[in-house]
């Protein structure tokens, strides 16, 4: 043996003994990458396809695009490993697609709770983690170092997921429930041979609540509930804290850039702009969801985007909070995401989206204004979070302008189109006016928050250009 002078061998990824241990070979990584890849490309699609409440909605925009990031780091890696490339858009496995096929026909939050996050989550983590076991750490190195990024950001998921669904199943009835989904679940997952295809002889479960049981491996398989195909409803869901949902009353749309009003009633009405933004993710979940003939670029662009906009959601939550303030007591309407999701194709909502990113970019409306809006009231908070609010929308134009330039349209024909899409769809929000009283809360808002009259109490509002972001 080669004598050594002190200095960890192999730059430290591993001893030599533990390098002479002989891994997968590249064949069988391979399969075990495409499953791992088909299972993180369908969750993600199964996050955009329900639109559940505030808190599950947030974690799914967080989760989607870790999905998406983990598919893109899977694509590269198998790419590296093997030409041609193997198919990456079509299941690798039969069994592994009917289990994602059943995790995707949760019929309410806490079955679509249970599934990803109790069931699925925990599989891919053991996948993760049995992968980078067994897999040579001098070879395999790359594919070993974004595993453990990947392990890392699933853990994570995973941990929200319980405390989610213990919150989510208080009532025994629902819990009783949503462990039946999640046995229905794991017999599927089972004769699939888990996420990556390793053989088991049983499985093992326990809780303080049923008992431990051993279940054969080879238990008969449930009626499937995808025996038809899935129809996702996209009208967008709040639970029964919030009101004024039908409500498209909604001032600040204008109030922020009124030049006769105050700095500290515009930021108000900013940060109330920014919490509305919830419905965003709404229409692109919506949109990425049913454009399934797109390049793989379309989709990791995307998904980073649709979190980014939740993000700016909960900037806002989180600016009220710091005031004391209860956001969900402000009448967030749903319309953008209703309108746009139930009136309009997925491509005109994509381009509509785009055509309101454009006119965030002049400095004298956009967000250079807002952020100099936040300076100008002396909110430090809110100035800090317009000011990566601005970077993410010049990313976001930049995202909206490569999709559409794929597609052959340009970006004045997509703003021209954006407002014929805009006006169209606002139109069509009058079926839904009757739901609620069309009222303007605003004054009462303010003088509740920052304890003054509105600088435009019983004032006529001239209606926004564009109503979004």
């Amino acid at each position: 043996m080669t004598k050594s002078i002190g200095i960890p061998e192999l730059a430290g990824v591993a001893t030599y003994a533990q390098a002479a241990r002989i891994g997968y070979s590249v064949e069988e990584n391979v399969k075990r990458l495409l499953r791992i890849h088909w299972t993180e490309r369908r969750l993600m699609q199964t996050m955009w396809a329900h639109l559940p409440v505030w808190e599950v909605k947030c974690a799914l925009a967080l989760d989607q695009w870790y999905c998406a990031e983990h598919c893109d780091w899977l694509r590269r890696r198998v790419k590296e490993m093997r030409h041609p490339t193997p198919p990456l858009d079509q299941p690798p496995n039969s069994e592994l697609d009917a289990f994602l096929e059943e995790v995707l026909r949760a019929q309410n939050p806490p079955e679509l709770v249970a599934g990803i996050y109790g069931v699925a989550f925990p599989a891919l983590r053991e996948a993760y983690f049995n992968h980078i076991q067994h897999s040579n750490p001098l070879v395999d190195h790359p594919t070993r170092r974004f595993m453990r990024f990947a392990l890392l950001e699933v853990a994570e998921a995973i941990e929200w997921g319980e405390k989610a669904l213990a919150a989510l199943t208080r009532d025994e009835t629902v819990a009783a429930a949503v462990w039946e989904w999640r046995d229905h679940l794991q017999l599927y997952l089972e004769s699939a041979k888990g996420i990556a295809g390793d053989p088991k002889i049983s499985v093992q479960e326990g809780d303080g609540r049923r008992g431990t049981r051993i279940r054969p491996l080879e238990a008969p398989l449930p009626p499937p509930r995808a025996s038809e195909p899935f129809t996702p409803d996209f009208e967008p869901q709040r639970d029964e804290r919030f009101h004024g949902l039908y409500n498209f009353e909604f001032p600040p749309h204008v109030v922020y850039s009124a030049p006769d009003v105050p700095a500290d009633e515009r930021n108000l009405a900013l940060l109330s702009k920014r919490t509305l933004e919830m419905d965003v993710p709404e229409a692109m979940a919506s949109f990425l969801f049913e454009r399934k003939d797109q390049p793989w670029q379309f989709y990791l662009d995307y998904s980073r985007q649709l979190w980014d906009e939740a993000r700016h959601a909960m900037m806002g939550t989180v600016a009220f909070e710091s005031r004391g303030v209860d956001w969900t007591q402000i009448p967030l309407n749903v319309g953008f995401s209703l309108r746009l999701n139930g009136h309009a194709t997925a491509q005109e909502r994509q381009i509509l989206l785009y055509a309101i990113e454009q006119s965030l970019m002049p400095g004298e409306t956009g967000k250079r204004f807002e952020y100099e809006t936040a300076v100008a009231a002396g909110d430090e908070l809110s100035v800090h979070f317009h000011d990566y609010d601005w970077a993410d929308e010049v990313l976001h134009a930049q995202i909206g302008r490569s999709a559409l330039k794929r597609e052959g349209i340009t970006r004045d024909e997509a703003i021209r189109k954006g407002q014929e899409i805009h006006e169209r769809t606002w139109q069509a929000l009058e079926q839904y006016k009757s739901r609620e009283p069309q009222v303007n809360w605003w004054p009462g808002f303010v003088k509740k928050v920052l304890g003054k009259e509105s600088a435009v109490a019983n004032k006529s509002l001239p209606e926004a250009r564009i109503v979004g972001e």
